[in-house]
Order: C-alpha cells, then sequence, then structure tokens
C-alpha cells in the first residue's frame, strides 16, 4: 500500500503574493523507467485547481475549507500513465486580498502536488517513486486569462476576460517549458507555520457530473447581424441532426444574442465548441432570472475554440452574445456541466393534490443544487456555508436520500471554525466575523438531528468538546435572570427571521427561548455521552431560564411574548416569530400554544411572515400541536404562490401579497435590502426547502428522524381534500414504502413496507396487521382521523 507522507511543498508563481485574481499553470516531466501496478495522485490548492495528466483533465477541486483545515483530493491515475514520458499540469486560482462580504476566499496563492506509484524493475521489486511539487516544477502566471477585470459582486470572485489565442497545449506532455520560469516553494507540507498547516484527505465523494442542454431559446435577437439555427443546441441530440447556430457579426456595431433557459437553476460550468473562422468575440451573461450579467468574455483565435469559465457559474437563464466577426461563426456545441453531490437513492411523493407534488419536488431540487461540497445558502451569490440553511437541508436529506454524509461534513466545518470565546460562526467554511447568536443555537440542534438520524458515535466524540466551548459562551451572555442579554451589541447580527418586523434589542425573546431549546438539547447529548451529572445542571440551567422568559418577556394578560426586553421595559413589538420561537422551543405550553395560533397567527393580527426559512418552525409548531389543516394550507399559499409566479427553485424570500408579476429583485420589496443594487438576490435558497420533509414526514406519515435508533414513526396526517398519498423514503438499511388513500366507504387505509431491522411505531392507526418475509416487514391499518385543533377535520 503507497504510504500517506508528503514530500512535497506548497509552490506558486513568483512575484503574484500581493496580487488579486491570479491563475497559475504548473507543471513537471517525468519518466517512468519501468513497469507499475498502482499509481495515486494528491492535490491541493488555495483555492482551486484543475488537474491534467499527461494531457487529459483528471479532475477539479478541491472542497473549500479554511485554511487551517485544508482539504486535498486523492486520484488512481494508474490508467493515465505510462512506461516513458510523462507529465503533471496543474491550473490553480487564488481570488486574492479584495474583499468579500462573507469573508472567504482568502489566504495567499499556493498548490501542492504529488504522485506516487511503485516501479517494478530486474534489481529489486516494488521500489516506490515519487513526483512532489517544489522549486524545479515550472511555474508561469497564465497569459490566458486578463488580469485587471470587475468583480462580479461582493459576495464571490471575478468576471473571466480569456485571450483563446495564448492557448499553446501547456498541458499536454510533448509541450517545451525551457522557456517557463521556476516555481517558489511557499511553504512545506504540513507545518505549523505554514498557511496550510494541516491537509485532510476529501471527506466526501466527488461531486456528480452530468451534461445538461438548455430547453428553450427565450429570444434570438440579431441586433444588425443576424442568427441561424438558434434552436440547434436544444434538438440535434434528440433527432440525429448536426446543424449548428451561426452568427453573423460582421456589420459594424452589431451584436446577435441568444437567450437559453435551461427550465431550472444550474450549477456548473458551461461549455461552448466555436468555430471562428476569422476570430470574433464571443461574451457569457448569466442569470436566476432574465436578469442576466454579463460574467465571461472570450477573445476567439482563429479556427476552433474550446469555451468554458474556470470559475463555477449558478445560473437559469445564459445569454450568447458575438461581436467583431469578421466573418460569421459557428456555435457547434452548447451545454453546461451540471454539478452537484452524488445522492444515488431518492425518495419520492406524490398525493391527490398536485400543487403539493410540486412543492415537494422543487424543494428535493433546491436541496440537490445547493447540496455541493458543502451545503450552500445559495449557489449564486455566495455559495458560503450558512449554519441555518444547513440545518433545514439537512432535513430534506433524511426524509429523502439515504446518505448523510454531506450533512456531517457540513456541521464539522462549522465547528472547526469556532470562534476562541466558544461561539460557532455563522457562515464559513472559512473563519469570519459573522456572528448570529441564533445560529449558534441552530448549529447544536443540527448535530443532534444528525446523531438522531445516525448514532454516528464517532461525530458526537469529536464534536463534543466543541459543544462544550459554546456552552460556556452562552453562559457567558446570561444577565443576572439567565435571560441571553446584549444580543444586538455591536458586531453581531441577532437575524431570527429576514425581516424588518421584528424589534431585536438586548434581551431579545427569541434568543433566550433558543437557547432555552439548545441547553435541553446540550442534556440529552451529555446523557447519550454518560455524562448524567453534566446533563443535570443543563436542565436545571433551563428550567431557570424558562421560569424568567416567562415571568420577564410574556406580555401582561396574554399568552404572547414580545419581542424584546431593554432598560426601558418590555417592547410593544409582537411578532409571529417570536411566538413561534416560544412555541418551538417549548416555552409555552400546548394550551397557550393553541391559543396564540388560533387567536393569533390565524386570524392575522401579527406581521407577516415573508422569509421562507422561519416557516420551518413554524410548520413543525403547526404539525406537533395539531394545526396540520392551517399548515398544509400555509404550503399550498406561500410555496404555491412562488410556483405560480414560475420559481422553479425556492427563492430567498417573498412577499405573496405584492403585485402578481413580481419576483424577487433589487428593485423590488420582496426583501429588506431591496433597492441597494449592489445585493443580489437569491432565487435558489435551500433554506425554503421545508415542505419536502414535512409533506413526507407528516403527510405520508413516515417519520425517520430517529432511524439511528433502527425506529421510524408511522403517523399519517390525513386533511380535508387531500384523497391519498404515497412515497418511498430511501435509508441505508433499505427503502420504506408507504400509502394511504380514502375509499369510496370513506375508510382511509394505510399500508407501509419496511425492511424488517427497522422497528416502528404506530401513532393513529388502527386494526394493525403485520406481515413479514426473510427481508421485509408489511404493515397495514385503517387510519382514524382525530379532530384538529383547528376545527377543519
Amino acid at each position: 500500500m503507497i504510504q500517506d507522507s508528503w514530500q512535497a511543498e506548497w509552490i506558486w508563481t513568483a512575484r503574484t503574493a500581493i496580487d488579486n485574481n491570479v491563475y497559475v499553470e504548473a507543471r513537471k516531466n517525468f519518466a517512468i523507467e519501468s513497469a507499475f501496478s498502482q499509481a495515486r495522485l494528491r492535490v491541493s490548492a488555495n483555492q482551486f485547481y484543475k488537474l491534467y495528466v499527461n494531457g487529459i483533465e483528471i479532475g477539479r477541486g478541491p472542497t473549500p475549507a479554511d485554511l487551517s483545515w485544508i482539504s486535498y483530493d486523492t486520484y488512481d491515475v494508474s490508467d493515465y500513465l505510462r512506461v516513458g514520458s510523462n507529465s503533471i499540469a496543474v491550473l490553480a486560482y487564488n481570488f486574492g486580498q479584495d474583499m468579500i462580504v462573507t469573508g472567504q476566499l482568502q489566504g495567499p496563492g499556493g498548490m501542492i502536488c504529488q504522485i506516487d506509484w511503485y516501479e517494478t524493475n530486474a534489481a529489486e521489486d516494488n521500489v516506490l517513486r515519487t513526483i512532489a511539487s517544489s522549486s524545479d516544477w515550472k511555474c508561469r502566471r497564465s497569459p490566458r486569462w486578463k488580469p485587471h477585470v470587475s468583480r462580479l459582486h461582493y459576495w464571490g470572485g471575478y468576471r473571466e476576460m480569456m485571450d483563446l489565442s495564448q492557448e499553446d497545449g501547456w498541458e499536454q506532455t510533448d509541450y517545451e517549458d525551457d522557456s517557463w520560469p521556476f516555481a517558489v516553494a511557499v511553504a512545506e507540507a504540513e507545518k505549523s507555520d505554514s498557511p496550510w498547516p494541516r491537509l485532510m484527505p476529501r471527506e466526501i465523494p466527488f461531486l456528480r457530473e452530468t451534461l445538461v442542454s438548455p430547453i428553450s431559446v427565450v429570444s434570438s435577437e440579431p441586433f444588425t447581424g443576424e442568427i441561424r439555427s438558434p434552436e440547434a443546441p436544444l434538438s440535434k441530440k434528440q433527432l440525429g441532426l448536426e446543424e449548428f447556430i451561426t452568427i453573423d457579426a460582421s456589420v459594424p456595431g452589431s451584436i446577435p444574442q441568444i437567450t437559453y433557459d435551461f427550465g431550472a437553476e444550474m450549477v456548473g460550468y458551461p461549455e461552448l465548441e466555436v468555430f471562428a473562422e476569422e476570430g470574433g468575440v464571443l461574451q457569457l451573461y448569466f442569470g436566476e432570472s432574465l436578469e442576466v450579467a454579463l460574467m465571461d468574455t472570450y477573445l476567439l483565435r482563429k479556427g476552433e475554440n474550446r469555451l468554458s469559465p474556470f470559475g463555477r457559474r449558478a445560473f437559469r437563464y445564459m445569454k450568447v452574445a458575438v461581436m467583431a466577426t469578421p466573418v460569421p461563426l459557428e456555435v457547434r456545441s452548447l451545454h453546461v456541466r451540471f454539478v452537484h453531490y452524488p445522492f444515488v437513492d431518492s425518495g419520492s411523493f406524490r398525493c391527490s393534490d398536485d400543487r403539493l407534488n410540486r412543492i415537494w419536488e422543487t424543494g428535493r431540487y433546491t436541496t440537490i443544487v445547493n447540496s455541493q461540497n458543502h451545503f450552500e445558502d445559495c449557489p449564486y451569490r455566495e455559495g458560503a456555508l450558512w449554519v441555518a440553511d444547513s440545518v433545514v437541508m439537512a432535513k430534506v436529506v433524511y426524509q429523502t436520500f439515504d446518505d448523510p454524509a454531506l450533512v456531517r461534513k457540513s456541521l464539522l466545518q462549522s465547528a472547526r471554525i469556532q470562534n476562541d470565546d466558544g461561539s460557532i460562526p455563522g457562515t464559513g467554511p472559512q473563519h469570519n466575523s459573522f456572528l448570529l447568536p441564533d445560529f449558534c443555537a441552530h448549529w447544536l440542534f443540527g448535530v443532534w438531528e444528525y446523531y438522531s438520524y445516525t448514532k454516528d458515535t464517532a461525530f458526537l466524540h469529536e464534536v463534543w468538546p466543541y459543544v462544550n466551548r459554546l456552552v460556556d459562551w452562552f453562559a457567558e451572555q446570561e444577565d443576572e435572570s439567565g435571560l441571553f442579554a446584549n444580543a444586538d451589541r455591536e458586531g453581531w447580527w441577532c437575524f431570527i427571521d429576514w425581516s424588518d418586523d421584528i424589534e431585536r434589542k438586548d434581551r431579545v425573546t427569541a434568543i433566550s427561548c433558543f437557547y432555552y431549546k439548545f441547553l435541553n438539547t446540550s442534556a440529552l447529548m451529555a446523557e447519550e455521552l454518560g455524562e448524567f451529572q453534566v446533563a443535570a445542571g443543563f436542565r436545571e440551567k433551563a428550567i431557570t431560564l424558562r421560569s424568567a422568559i416567562r415571568n420577564l418577556l410574556r406580555v401582561p394578560g396574554t399568552t404572547v411574548y414580545a419581542d424584546c426586553l431593554t432598560s426601558e421595559g418590555l417592547s410593544t413589538s409582537v411578532t409571529a416569530q417570536t411566538n413561534f420561537a416560544a412555541a418551538w422551543s417549548g416555552i409555552m405550553d400546548e394550551i397557550e400554544v393553541r391559543d396564540f395560533v388560533q387567536n393569533y397567527y390565524l386570524k392575522d393580527r401579527l406581521p407577516r411572515i415573508r422569509g421562507a426559512f422561519f416557516y420551518h418552525i413554524v410548520l413543525e409548531t403547526l404539525f406537533r400541536f395539531g394545526f396540520a389543516e392551517a399548515a398544509i394550507a400555509q404550503v399550498r399559499d406561500y410555496w404555491g404562490s412562488m410556483l405560480d409566479r414560475g420559481a422553479t427553485t425556492w427563492w430567498e424570500t417573498f412577499d405573496p401579497s405584492l403585485p402578481f408579476v413580481t419576483t424577487p429583485s433589487p428593485y423590488l420589496g420582496h426583501t429588506p435590502t431591496y433597492l441597494q443594487d449592489s445585493i443580489p438576490v437569491s432565487l435558489c435558497h435551500g433554506w425554503g426547502a421545508s415542505p419536502t420533509y414535512l409533506l413526507s414526514e407528516q403527510l405520508l406519515g413516515v417519520e425517520v428522524s430517529e432511524l439511528g435508533s433502527g425506529i421510524v414513526r408511522l403517523q399519517p396526517t390525513v386533511v380535508k381534500g387531500i384523497e391519498w398519498a404515497e412515497g418511498n423514503i430511501p435509508t441505508q438499511l433499505g427503502d420504506i414504502q408507504a400509502e394511504w388513500r380514502i375509499g369510496e366507504d370513506g375508510v382511509i387505509k394505510y399500508e407501509v413496507s419496511l425492511p424488517k431491522e427497522i422497528s416502528w411505531t404506530a401513532r393513529g392507526v388502527e386494526e394493525l396487521t403485520v406481515v413479514t418475509d426473510d427481508a421485509r416487514a408489511r404493515v397495514t391499518g385503517i387510519i382514524t382521523v382525530m379532530e384538529q385543533v383547528d376545527g377543519m377535520i
């Protein structure tokens, strides 16, 4: 077996240490003298690389990480090497030192690469040979990308301007690199004084790549030029045609352009093959809506051109614009290399209400699109690892897929950037200054939910020291009564929900509510680890905190809570978010929850919630306390209204009360930041996917949150207007298939087939029968429809 030691050094090109937007090309020629059995290559970069072996593209990476926890990728390159001359070529990119709002893409430029193989010869068997990056590699700043280009926006990188006439075959084995400068060794591998003191093997599989073609032409505008066959990329594969797009921009000033619709959000790398007999310029514009923006400019060389941005793009619409073509050019191929986490088995959900079916599927797809090398809040604006977004998408994964590895990695990456004071940054994966006190609690909720689903004891032990430091941080924020105090201090973002309706001053009620749930959840973790005295201390503190919240933060004479408490007294602001936080966290008792929902929330006495994220707390509470009819109505209204306006992935925020023609935009009032055109609005946000897991869990009636203990809960919810529901939940033990239907006689029959290794409990199902065979159990029964609190059933 090839050993894991690193001989390679981190290298970069000279005189670029303080430069922004640097593309570096590094290469090494080497010889293999005799036959070999296995060859393994390890590679990483800050921040991104594309790897070639003997001129063949092998892969790209690494997974984004904090500089102290840098990730490397491993490739088996046995089939790409040969006895004789070989080459390794790495294209690497570093963003530089410019400002990014979320504090990502930081640190100096560097790449590291090492290839190891066993070589067999007559003198000695199985000799380990190594080629490792060092100052004897050749390395240059790429001449293809122009460095002085504008930013895409303040959350991301730069536009790309690429001169294809500068392509010289540098990736190929027979390329002559004698004129290239030598690389500069910038750090040794795994040294404490390095910018990258650790090198961690990749924790998840490589992303899946799928070639996707556009589904329609939105517009084809010659703008004094000429366009022929703009629809060619849509159909030629299906029909076996060889028709190409022809674009003529030879008339001075003409800019013919075609806008394509891919039908839904794409995340990945557009790829075009263009034949330009006399050159010209081609530009690519992208947008999640038809507000497309210029991102990539290609100066075409004469003849064949292969175009693809190095940086990842996220979009639904792509516009191709051409200018200055002395003779017409041909676009011979156009598609996108769509990338996402390689979930294998996907669940399903269907019911008699097709609107709910579309909502379930849209949430599933939104989660897939945002499942990259870590959970991303949104792939276009920032692609960052936001804690709360990850927790919601994790719940979708549990109910929809059978692979929680991405959940584990995302939670650990958040832990690894823990602040010195014990708090957890609200976003990552690189350390930054974004501190959201409620997200510190949401991270712990996500940790416990992952453990409950997997019983991954190694994970629990690994994360427990981080939890203890976070517990101490929360304790330091208490006032004399135990409430979380000064939540609005400078440098913090007291989030709760993306809304201007909530008053957030000093002792913010929702934060203390989440702290209460945090303490009880920490107690569960401590008990699981056998630390019963510690758990008892957490529970005792939680009891004291609950009493303080109920005595100090409740509006006198009511069952509802004010948004906050300051030295001037109780806030006059009462919002749905604050009170659902109190209900969801266990501050309210059952009677109080019902009073709040019936007499405040359902009677529209409070400002309407417009953020898709917070609705997961709302919906979970409504289902838990018997308001299933109201929950389903909320799903159909809020998410269904997005579908009515053309959503194919869930929007970051949405205000259904705005005119029907509006969709989220910097110029329309869906977000608190509208009319700030420097802030891109996200039309693909994973934190809004909660209906997907809740429809499977509640309406279908299969809850797998405690699958780690080998238990599922069967509790179907029948609501007015739904005549049947069916679906499949994949698990690592096998699929769970369930369905219920209302017969002509009004009897509701329920049937579940599940692996016999899984234990189950059933509520609301009578006349149960169980039939088992060697592998599976079939459970059947009659659903008894319990009267709902809201009186709608």
